[in-house]
């Protein structure tokens, strides 16, 4: 069967899910389909001139797109390349004319929205694989598309998605309900989590030794993204209420965002607080393996419309994790219920410390949250299910086509 992946960005880009998309790509060409990805050129110019416009990546035959550069740093140039990357998207599917057609969410709504529309011009089951949910994640936040006409707007966008969708894609069951909160019928979702994005090959380059952790210490480790709607200032008063406690406890932030200068501001003369830049992932890797708790923190609301990738990595590191999330939520639920990390009762200082303290007490071993990982999210589980839903396409599709007399 004849299969288009598509999304913004592809290996050698360095997002998340460019280099997920490329092991979704090889593995449906092993498991004998023939493979197409689309994709923009890579998003970093040093290299973009090395990466040819079309070639064969792993079996699977990869087209790049022309764009804008320095779109980070302009928003007309953002919205630019939505357009010019929307109409490529439309172009590629009614040229190939695939059978399956894949989008994710982004650029949020645009482009799963003319992919699933060209798809359905060509007679292609079009799979919605959604890594967040849009408008709503602008609803929570407080963004400008979340508000009145934008988001009546996107969400109108999406709901035609949706409808279109052969299969809906999310990585939780609150992710689920959300899609089925907005009252489309009959919608096939399926929850297939995404899988870590760990450095297999064995060479993997060391981080600077000034990031490495000291003998003795207890380390929390925060790493991703510091970004303002993580409530990074609550989350790190309440680890501070423990310092006088645990006077080898240390909270260590890996990465950058835009919470960082006001984090920094209230905690880089602290002892017990340290900093660490973004990283490449292999080094970022062994940072993580060896600290002793991961920490994730969302706003309210959030978990009901994206699903914190980290939460992988740590729980395949062997991390156990402390989530300050909602108890209502599916992750603190799966955290408590297989004993491999905790989640606080209420967003206070008081809280986070009492839920802390329970898991500082308590430690699960690293074997046991490792096995759990492996039997629930390692990347053979998850792309049994990708391959398995690709094959249940191709019986569907062959169903639907008209008898020859």
């Amino acid at each position: 069967m004849k299969v288009l992946l598509t999304h913004r960005f592809f290996w050698p880009d360095t997002a998340p899910y460019a280099i997920m998309l490329r092991v979704i790509a090889k593995e449906l060409v092993q498991a004998g389909h023939k493979v197409h990805v689309l994709a923009s050129i890579p998003s970093y110019r040093e290299t973009a001139g090395s990466s040819p416009s079309q070639e064969i990546v792993d079996g699977a035959h990869l087209r790049r797109v022309w764009v804008l550069a320095r779109e980070k740093t302009s928003p007309v140039r953002r919205a630019l390349n939505v357009v010019i990357y929307a109409w490529h998207l439309c172009a590629e599917i009614l040229r190939l004319r695939p059978d399956v057609v894949t989008a994710s969410t982004f650029p949020p709504v645009i482009a799963a929205w003319c992919a699933s529309l060209a798809a359905r011009w060509v007679g292609a089951k079009f799979v919605y694989h959604m890594q967040d949910i849009h408008p709503e994640i602008s609803q929570i936040n407080g963004g400008l598309l979340g508000k009145r006409l934008p988001v009546t707007i996107l969400r109108w966008l999406d709901n035609q998605t949706l409808k279109r969708s052969a299969v809906i894609i999310v990585l939780s069951e609150d992710m689920a309900q959300t899609i089925q909160n907005r009252g489309i019928k009959n919608l096939q979702i399926e929850i297939i989590n995404n899988f870590s994005l760990s450095n297999q090959t064995g060479d993997a380059k060391q981080p600077p030794d000034q990031f490495r952790k000291v003998q003795g210490r207890l380390r929390l480790i925060f790493a991703g993204n510091l970004g303002r709607y993580q409530n990074l200032m609550l989350l790190s008063d309440g680890v501070a209420n423990l310092f006088q406690h645990y006077p080898n406890l240390e909270l260590f932030f890996l990465g950058d965002g835009a919470s960082l200068p006001d984090l920094k501001q209230r905690w880089a003369d602290h002892e017990q607080v340290k900093f660490a830049p973004f990283l490449p992932y292999d080094q970022a890797q062994t940072l993580i393996a060896e600290s002793d708790i991961g920490l994730v923190s969302l706003s309210p609301g959030i978990y009901r419309a994206a699903y914190p990738s980290k939460v992988l990595t740590y729980l395949e590191l062997g991390l156990p994790i402390f989530a300050m999330v909602e108890t209502e939520s599916k992750l603190a639920h799966t955290l408590q219920s297989n004993k491999i990390g905790s989640a606080p009762k209420e967003f206070s200082i008081e809280s986070i410390s009492e839920a802390l303290t329970t898991l500082l007490e308590k430690t699960p071993p690293k074997t046991m949250i490792k096995k759990y990982y492996s039997e629930n999210f390692g990347r053979n589980q998850v792309m049994s299910k990708w391959t398995t839903l690709i094959d249940l396409l191709d019986v569907s599709k062959k169903s639907t086509k008209p008898t020859e007399n």
